[in-house]
């Protein structure tokens, strides 16, 4: 069984979970305040330009800008590694919080390797069915917006 982080790298995963939502949430109101249109900075990929094939991280800004505008299916199209991020650092978040208010009288979520297992897997994942997809299908995600 995979055992739990310890007590000291928690503590510094929730410190800079805390330090990346404030900068998500300064961007986000910036990027409100003086309407920056973000589909025309959205960078091309590098390796996809010089192979044709996209590279396990392809997609993850278009995922991550649709996931600050709300539509989670896009971001889940996009690249699906950024949903399930925010999802499990998001409980994480609000179970440490709740626990630093609260007490440690409640039963919350504790950071394990798995997670990091689970996230590999699912870039993996999806680096071959987007591919596969593109050069079976012809289907993109550069569609997407």
């Amino acid at each position: 069984m995979m055992e739990n982080f310890d007590k000291k790298t928690e503590n510094g995963c929730y410190a800079a979970i805390n330090a990346g939502m404030i900068l998500l949430f300064v961007s986000a109101g910036l990027v409100a305040r003086f309407q920056v249109d973000l589909h025309n900075v959205i960078p091309t990929c590098y390796f996809y330009r010089l192979t044709g094939y996209y590279c396990p991280g392809c997609g993850g800004t278009r995922a991550l800008v649709a996931l600050l505008q709300l539509h989670f299916l896009q971001s889940l199209r996009c690249h699906p590694l950024v949903v399930y991020t925010a999802a499990v650092l998001g409980a994480f978040w609000i179970s440490k919080t709740l626990e630093l208010i609260i007490g440690e009288q409640i039963h919350r979520m504790r950071l394990k390797p798995v997670y990091l297992y689970i996230a590999m897997a699912v870039v993996i994942i999806q680096w071959i069915v987007k591919n596969g997809l593109l050069y079976a299908k012809g289907i993109g995600i550069e569609n997407v917006f």
